[in-house]
């Protein structure tokens, strides 16, 4: 025995001969001393002071912790080798320090014995100015310790910093787990429960860890959303269906593996989780809802499954890291914006066997240099390479029916995309090395974004086969600085020179009814427009604040 423990059982010793008097309360709990196999807190306190420990034993019974205590009298030294059992089976002690527990023989003896079986105490003070023996003082100095001023703080740090393996943490309904109390790494949930209620373990931060049992069908919405340390989770095969935000926001988590092929993923299940690098979905899988993976922004490859069908909108949109993709010949459609925003994909490989694409499916794609479209594909909607700046080349498989692409006549591997009668101009490669470009007569249509972030490009002739010119058609051009609409041209939609910050005239015929909002945002300082009195286009300008205006026929035209 070391020389301190000596000297703590020496205090102890003589703390026996201590005799505190009986305890003038009446004062019960409102639960009987746990008897049970499972882990549970023992308590070593006074009897003078129940008034004040039964309340907060009380609390933390409607916790669902298990809890021992002695109710008896200090007396009889028979009770003493009860006492250390109990302790040696216990998972913790709680300590109340007060100046009559610090006298009794029993509360030193519970030190003493808890510090044998390395026990962790957690004093909680009663009394501010109760005074420690040096002894025991030495063992307490090193432990972190609660003051019983404020029940809602103790009773909250004491949640938070008592193991979890002493608690009922599940609250459990007819098979269905319906809330997780927030404290404990890990947790394991029992076989026979179906049902994991939404919400249930929402913004449980200190879970990082957990086994689901393999009887689970269901995770309803919301239900593990905001685990922010939850590192991992595999999903069970009898699992048929994930809610909608269910894993949400749960930033911390690496590695996510599926195993039910018939299951279906709620839109938006996995958004956020920033942290995930490796995903295994089942094969059988058809399709993926919206969001499912939006701004999983660890996640640099994953392999769809080939009984895929369906990528929803936005499935992975903001995925930052995300570098290649392979479509499966199985996936029919590209929803809106699934891969929008995803700034290191190089790679894109689309697969025969794919209808349609949705709008701006590869929106700031900004890595992106390259991309073939498959001779399947039926519906090209707008916007797709919008904010693709480094797009070099769009080709189409030649026997595509319904689109085409052409090679710029003064760079040929710079493929431009349009529909297979060449009337729609459908997109422009961002990166092309051209200065200028001459849109084919057959063109009716340049559509939306079409020429936006071409930064070399100065000139652009457009014939006057083109009638409209979609929304965003020549934004951020930042080197065009002269364009001339033809006669032939009735709308020009919402902010299509928008960033055009070298534009130092435009050209807009009477023709043109149809200006939609925003045309010149960023360069109406330096721009100048030239219209016909009474025109469209000179309203527009006086209502939009374009101060420099040409009428023809003027003086000043």
């Amino acid at each position: 025995m070391t020389e301190r423990a000596k000297k703590i059982t020496n205090v102890s010793d003589g703390l026996q001969d201590v005799k505190a008097p009986e305890p003038q309360t009446t004062v019960q709990t409102k639960f009987e001393a746990y008897t049970g196999t499972e882990p549970y807190l023992f308590v070593s306190y006074s009897h003078r002071d129940t008034k004040k420990v039964y309340p907060i034993l009380d609390a933390l019974y409607d916790r669902k912790y298990r809890i021992w205590y002695d109710e008896s009298c200090e007396n009889g030294n028979d009770f003493r080798e009860e006492l250390r059992e109990r302790i040696k089976n216990s998972e913790a002690v709680i300590l109340f320090v007060s100046a009559a527990s610090m006298a009794s023989p029993f509360c030193g003896m519970e030190i003493i014995v808890a510090r044998e079986n390395g026990k962790r105490l957690y004093p909680i003070y009663l009394q501010d100015d109760a005074v420690v023996p040096p002894a025991f003082e030495i063992l307490l100095s090193n432990t972190h310790h609660s003051t019983a001023n404020n029940m809602d703080k103790l009773l909250n740090s004491m949640v938070r910093d008592l193991p979890a393996t002493a608690m009922d943490r599940l609250t459990i309904r007819e098979n269905k787990l319906e809330k997780c109390e927030n404290n404990g790494r890990s947790i394991e949930v029992d076989d026979g429960i179906t049902v994991i209620c939404a919400g249930a373990f929402k913004n449980r931060s200190a879970l990082h860890f957990i086994k689901l049992p393999d009887s689970l069908e269901e995770i309803e919405a919301e239900s593990f959303r905001g685990c922010s340390n939850l590192e991992r989770m595999d999903i069970p095969t009898r699992t048929g269906r994930i809610g909608t935000s269910a894993f949400r926001d749960c930033i911390k988590m690496k590695a996510l593996t599926i195993h039910n092929s018939k299951i279906r993923i709620g839109e938006r299940a996995f958004e956020n989780c920033a942290s995930l690098e490796s995903v295994t979905l089942p094969e059988g899988l058809t399709e993926l809802y919206g969001g499912v993976f939006n701004s999983c922004k660890s996640l640099k490859k994953i392999d769809l499954p080939e009984s895929l069908t369906v990528l929803g909108e936005s499935a992975f949109s903001d995925c930052v890291g995300l570098e290649s993709i392979t479509i499966p010949a199985s996936v029919a459609k590209i929803d809106d914006l699934v891969f929008n925003g995803c700034v290191s994909l190089t790679h894109v490989e689309l697969s025969d066997g794919l209808k349609k694409i949705g709008k701006g499916a590869f929106k700031n794609c900004s890595a992106l240099t390259k991309i073939t479209i498959p001779a399947s594909v039926t519906n090209l909607s707008d916007a797709l390479f919008r904010g693709c700046g480094a797009m070099r080349s769009i080709s189409v498989d030649p026997k595509n029916k319904f689109y085409k692409s052409a090679p710029n006549k003064r760079e040929g591997s710079d493929h431009v995309l349009f529909n297979k009668n060449k009337s729609v101009l459908i997109a422009y490669p961002a990166s092309s090395r051209e200065v200028q470009y001459d849109v084919p007569d057959s063109v009716t249509i340049i559509s939306d974004w079409a020429f936006s972030e071409c930064k070399k490009l100065n000139r652009i002739t457009i014939p006057d086969s083109v009638q409209e010119i979609g929304e965003g058609a020549f934004s951020n051009c930042a080197l065009l600085d002269e364009v001339e609409i033809p006669d032939s041209v009735t709308k020009i939609d919402d902010c299509a020179f928008r960033g055009c910050v070298s534009l130092e005239k435009v050209v807009i015929p009477s023709s043109v009814k149809e200006l939609g909002w925003g045309l010149f945002d960023n360069c109406e300082d330096i721009v100048t427009v030239y219209c016909d009195e009474g025109s469209p286009a000179q309203e527009y300008c006086m209502r939009n604040g374009i101060r420099d205006m040409r009428i023809s026929g003027s003086e000043t035209d």
